[in-house]
């Protein structure tokens, strides 16, 4: 079985930038898209269906009539509060728990809230940060379904894929399966190439954008920028909610676990893609959860026990670890040497920090171009050599068989008839029957050919 898996548990807002982006580039014709369906929280030692917007609220069975009204005053308030009013510059150095707490808020619901709408991977955040999580959350509501958020077909690796092909439509070049051995420099200290692994050959070029991955040790991020993710994905193949109707889409599922739920001492951030999104074998789920690494870096150890709780079926798992950048300590990108090296991506749902840093890393290389513009549809792209071709080949540039002079010089070809130089019209039609009966003496020879052929054979 084929399973597309992902270092990266990301997802797209429906009305967010990475969407935003690819829409006004045109990059969207390369890429499909599922609504992501459901979106589960532990709530009371089970994973509910948290409530997404008014009707699933008032729908909510695991909410008392009072706290849905409380709830629903306070989402009010965090979507319409403007960031320059006076309600909103009041909890500026305050925290969430102050916020929630001020409105009234019961347990269970701050568990929904943090859970399902500001969708965290720390374990506190700012009030001011709680709101606009909650603001931008709401926005993307509808667009795309009754869930804030959609997939590509075939898991988030698709959308690398698809900028790289909108690349090459315009002239870059891919070189694959090497990689280089070395960066090389001029006299003044510049980038000014690399070399290729197998072959020794080197590539010039201006400037170098690096992976953290790929760089020196001088020039990684800070550590204290850094932190270990432990991953856990899991083949299973029963869904952790099985549809309790059969209308009901489980394609693309979002997970979210507050610490301390389920074993698990930091909060777990987790998808759940079925066999219509493409990712797992037809049949079969695939469950992709994360989570801070604890102190023993092992990251079995930080979700085996807590993962097996949700899940059952369990064909095949697997852990392992990755860096990532702690979101809001990003070292600002710098274009040093001409090498600019990237951050490593933040654990948060979306990509807003990863465009954010690709436009700054655009405008230091040509501060005086658009970034990413609306591409022409390829069909409507004529190329030098095109242009040229056509200017040739015009009807322009052809005679008329029927007005062309019969003492016209030089050398054309009109509906299949040659006209040599230095002939005149009557020259010219002896040698077209000359032409005709030579090629009427051929296909007679060839017929006798093949009668003889047959006779023999």
């Amino acid at each position: 079985a084929v399973v597309s898996t992902q270092s990266t548990g990301k997802l797209c807002y429906s009305a967010g930038p990475m969407v935003e982006l690819l829409r006004s580039s045109n990059c969207s014709r390369y890429l499909e898209f599922k609504a992501v369906n459901r979106s589960f929280v532990h709530h009371d030692g089970e994973l509910i269906q948290a409530p997404c917007n008014r009707e699933q609220v008032f729908n909510c069975k695991h909410l008392k009539v009072l706290e849905k009204r409380i709830m629903m005053k306070f989402v009010t308030f965090a979507l319409q509060v403007e960031a320059d009013s006076e309600e909103y510059l009041e909890w500026e150095k305050k925290d969430d728990m102050e916020l929630y707490k001020s409105f009234k808020l019961t347990d269970s619901l701050i568990n929904l809230v943090r859970a399902s709408l500001v969708v965290s991977s720390r374990e506190s955040v700012s009030a001011h940060e709680a709101i606009r999580s909650i603001k931008h959350y709401l926005k993307n509501v509808g667009v795309y379904g009754s869930m804030p958020f959609i997939c590509p077909i075939y898991g988030a690796g698709e959308l690398p894929q698809a900028f790289a092909r909108f690349s090459a439509v315009f002239g870059s070049t891919y070189v694959l399966d090497t990689a280089p051995t070395q960066l090389n420099f001029d006299d003044e200290g510049n980038f000014c190439g690399v070399t290729m692994q197998e072959t020794g050959q080197k590539l010039t070029g201006k400037y170098c954008v690096l992976s953290p991955n790929y760089s020196s040790e001088s020039i990684k991020p800070p550590t204290n920028s850094l932190q270990s993710i432990s991953h856990a994905v899991y083949l299973t193949h029963t869904s952790i909610k099985p549809k309790s109707k059969p209308t009901e889409q489980d394609d693309v599922s979002l997970i979210h676990i507050l610490q301390d739920r389920i074993g698990n001492t930091s909060p777990i951030t987790g998808y759940e893609f079925g066999p219509r999104s493409m990712v797992p074998a037809e049949g079969m789920y695939m469950v992709h959860v994360t989570t801070p690494a604890g102190d023993s870096d092992n990251p079995r150890e930080d979700l085996e026990n807590s993962v097996d709780q949700i899940t059952c079926g369990v064909l095949y798992k697997m852990f392992f670890t990755t860096k990532m950048s702690i979101e809001g300590d990003v070292a600002a990108p710098e274009l040093s040497n001409h090498i600019i090296r990237t951050s490593f991506p933040t654990h948060n749902v979306g990509y807003k920090e990863s465009i954010e840093e690709a436009k700054t890393f655009f405008h230091l290389l040509y501060p005086d171009e658009e970034f990413l513009p609306a591409a022409p549809n390829p069909e409507d792209i004529k190329w030098p050599d095109e242009e040229e071709e056509t200017l040739e080949t015009g009807s322009e540039n052809v005679p008329d068989a029927e007005n062309s002079p019969a003492e016209s010089k030089g050398a054309s070809t009109v509906e299949g008839a040659k006209v040599i130089e230095g002939m005149d019209g009557e020259d010219q039609n002896e040698a077209n029957k000359a032409g005709d009966n030579h090629l009427k003496d051929s296909k007679e020879s060839c017929e006798e050919m093949n009668a003889g052929s047959t006779l023999e054979s």
